[in-house]
């Protein structure tokens, strides 16, 4: 793991090399949000950095806040996007500014996938619980994939950003329980995988057709591909 995950200044840096890479692809797990909630729920990202998901959901009507603890993003975020709806604020997801069970939905996406210690897992979905009323939600990185477990094993020598943690579904129920939240349900699915290509704007240089099709229904098929091609696990826990 990359102890530097835990500084300010490595994310100032990160993102400014990468942001627009991920303003510019699909907003994939907005899509999956949107084709599974109402757009009557108050969505709060966790760690969004670029915050291109709840962007998106921001833009589908629901009542989205995009948050980061990296100030500097943010910023230019508000300049960049200036025809977004999206409330953005800086947050330290240790210890975030809203009131108990404020939201009604919160995620994040690839966040828990930094942290080597269980124990800053747990006091993470400890406070993600104590704000959210209805549905908490983290994607992380699916160990099961080895392709991809490989593939970054081999970026991440020059690119510390890819030296991350992968998830076993079981481990990841297992710090979920381990963390000692009361909730209702708690369910594992599928999220990304090779039918994304679908999700491009373009295939072979050809505009892509069935592009606007996809984002309804490519979040409906990862539940029918097999774990190893599968890029990450989602947990939803209804609280």
């Amino acid at each position: 793991m990359n102890n530097e995950f835990t500084h300010d200044e490595y994310w100032s840096k990160a993102w400014a090399q990468h942001i627009e890479s991920y303003l510019l692809a699909p907003p994939r797990t907005g899509y999956w949000l949107a084709s599974q909630f109402l757009t009557s729920l108050s969505v709060l990202e966790i760690a969004g950095g670029s915050c291109r998901d709840s962007r998106y959901l921001a833009s589908q009507g629901f009542k989205a806040i995009g948050t980061d603890f990296d100030q500097k993003t943010l910023d230019y975020l508000a300049k960049r996007c200036l025809d977004s709806s999206l409330l953005m604020q800086r947050e330290d997801a240790f210890s975030l500014s809203f009131s108990d069970k404020s939201i009604d939905l919160s995620f994040s996406n690839g966040f828990w996938v930094l942290f080597e210690n269980d124990q800053q897992i747990y006091s993470l979905i400890h406070e993600q619980a104590r704000i959210t009323k209805k549905y908490l939600i983290s994607l992380v990185h699916n160990i099961e994939n080895t392709k991809l477990v490989s593939l970054f094993k081999e970026l991440s020598i020059h690119a510390p950003l890819y030296d991350i943690r992968f998830f076993h579904r079981e481990e990841l129920l297992d710090i979920v329980n381990s963390s000692g939240i009361e909730y209702k349900s708690i369910s594992i699915g599928k999220f990304g995988g090779p039918i994304d290509k679908l999700l491009a704007s373009t295939i072979k240089e050809i505009k892509n057709p069935v592009q606007s099709f996809a984002r309804k229904l490519v979040p409906h098929m990862y539940n029918f591909q097999s774990w190893k091609i599968t890029e990450r696990v989602v947990c939803v826990i209804e609280l």
